[in-house]
């Protein structure tokens, strides 16, 4: 078949790539920059679009942080592919980090989350307890029992509080940065197709 691949990846190969990329993660860095800077939109557009992915991915929400993050560029009008780029911020070398920071700053606010051991089990738990109180929300529509399961949360909150400081920072951050990028790359090339327009002139 036409463009398909020689050697078939292995699916266990593809999670191995996925933790330690192949490329290495000074090339994969470097890719997934000039793949933003190529992105379709004006520099407002893309960059907002990146923020948000930035945002999804920094909240306690995991398994709909994609889904987040295309939904507010959906809803202000930025780059959807932007925010899917941004939100790969989030992956399995960076969430226990993100983890950590969101529920010692949330700690601060919600004393309930005092003497709780922060644990990948802990927070596992607390994740499937979401799931189940949206499963109860939007499908069985048993709203009573969702608040059942959500009083049991004694982690999200914590690390959903520190959440809005922690994303709204590295979000703003990622936005003012990726746009000057951006409009120094789109600026470039505009004075690089002038030079050869002059140059076939000549």
């Amino acid at each position: 078949m036409l463009f398909k691949a020689r050697n078939k990846v292995h699916f266990i190969s593809k999670i191995i790539n996925s933790l330690w990329p192949r490329i290495g993660w000074t090339r994969l860095i470097r890719y997934n920059s000039l793949r933003v800077k190529r992105l379709p939109g004006t520099p407002h557009s893309i960059s907002l679009g990146f923020a948000f992915g930035v945002m999804a991915a920094l909240t306690p929400f995991f398994g709909l942080h994609f889904l987040i993050g295309i939904f507010f560029a959906w809803i202000f009008g930025a780059s959807i592919i932007a925010s899917i780029i941004g939100n790969f911020i989030g992956n399995p070398w960076t969430f226990p980090f993100i983890c950590i920071v969101n529920f010692k700053i949330g700690s601060i606010f919600y004393a309930s989350s005092e003497n709780i051991n922060l644990t990948m089990k802990s927070i596992s738990n607390e994740i499937y307890i979401v799931w189940n109180a949206l499963y109860k929300i939007f499908i069985e529509f048993k709203f009573m029992e969702s608040y059942i399961y959500l009083k049991e949360l004694q982690l999200i909150p914590s690390m959903f509080i520190g959440s809005i400081f922690t994303s709204t920072l590295l979000a703003g951050f990622c936005y003012f940065t990726v746009r000057f990028l951006i409009s120094n790359y789109k600026k470039n090339k505009i004075i690089l197709r002038k030079k050869i327009t002059k140059g076939s002139k000549l």
